[in-house]
């Protein structure tokens, strides 16, 4: 009972509103205005939702972005440590040389330093693009 009430306590109060809209638009376009209204709102709700999908889309891309930065970083910072460790160790094994007069080790040290400086990191282009896949494990 109280809820009919309300019912119709609310319709009334539509209709009033209504009767108050006919003085500024026309009986018959008030209708179709509320229907244009209405259509509005609907494509409204429906252009926000296709807003915030390309906002979830476009925060997933940057992410992706920012790990393969993160992996490409750690690829290449695990290349030329590797490198910069077998250069040093090369000129730790050429100055010891220097030190006790052995020419044979200053040899083997300019040997090493040699094969490291004339080798190109990215040799192997399949080891690299796996490494940059991350489908390498990366001792660090």
């Amino acid at each position: 009972m109280f809820k009919k009430i309300m019912k119709d306590k609310q319709m009334q109060q539509a209709i009033v509103k209504l009767g108050e809209t006919t003085k500024i638009i026309p009986t018959p376009d008030v209708l179709q205005f509320f229907n244009l209204l209405s259509e509005a709102y609907k494509e409204n709700q429906i252009t926000s939702l296709e807003s915030d999908k390309l906002q979830a889309q476009k925060e997933v891309a940057l992410l992706q972005i920012k790990s393969k930065y993160n992996l490409y970083h750690q690829v290449f910072d695990s290349i030329f440590d590797e490198r910069k460790a077998a250069i040093s160790k090369s000129f730790e094994i050429i100055d010891r040389g220097l030190e006790l007069g052995n020419n044979e080790m200053v040899n083997t040290g300019m040997q090493g330093l040699s094969k490291i400086v004339s080798s190109s990191p990215f040799a192997n282009m399949q080891q690299l693009s796996n490494a940059l896949e991350g489908r390498n494990i990366i001792e660090i």
